[in-house]
């Protein structure tokens, strides 16, 4: 579970930004096109998969995940969670950001497992979809890497799916599609 949490909030991480701010910072303009996903964004159902030690697959879970600008808009921030109802949630913070030396959107997490990646992302405006790669550590000091997709489907709806997962000591290759719907916002978060 730990590799496909990680790898979900390594493409999360690279997804979400927001047009709702005035002032923007250098990094804004190679970050935009995560406007549309700003927001809070979960999935809530089935494990569609098993979870050594965490869940069976059928097993009802939450997985939570927001973003939003910070830094004058040059980086987006996520914060997410992930767990089995009525059972332990785990956490996770990450940066998104333009690294202009290299000249690619680029993030970095820390999870409450003990994990952290670095990687990187493209985006393809025509698909409405992002891909990432990343490579880092599980909690345990085993060596992960992920290469996955966040997609677009409509303004309330993304879907993610892992397409390739190597190392650590839960999960190999591909991860099932998984849906996350928009969370919408009270009265009270709007203002």
């Amino acid at each position: 579970m730990r590799q496909i949490v990680a790898a979900l909030t390594v493409v999360l991480l690279t997804c979400g930004v927001t047009y709702g701010q005035d002032e923007s910072g250098p990094g804004f303009e190679h970050l935009k096109s995560y406007g549309p996903m700003i927001g809070t964004w979960q999935y809530d159902g089935p494990s569609l998969q098993d979870v050594p030690g965490i869940a069976k697959k059928g097993t009802k879970v939450v997985f939570e995940f927001s973003w939003k600008w910070i830094l004058d808009k040059s980086v987006v921030e996520e914060t997410w969670s992930f767990g089995v109802k009525g059972g332990k949630t785990f956490s996770g913070k990450g940066l998104i950001g333009w690294n202009a030396a290299e000249k690619k959107v680029t993030f970095g997490t820390m999870d409450s497992f003990g994990g952290m990646v670095l990687g990187s992302s493209v985006y393809d405006a025509e698909t409405k979809s992002r891909t990432y790669a990343s490579n880092g550590i599980d909690g345990d000091g085993n060596k992960i890497s992920s290469k996955g997709v966040l997609a677009k489907v409509d303004k309330d709806t993304l879907t993610f799916q892992a397409l390739e997962q190597t190392g650590g000591s839960v999960f190999e290759g591909p991860s099932p599609i998984y849906t996350f719907k928009r969370v919408q916002r009270t009265e009270k978060e709007a203002k």
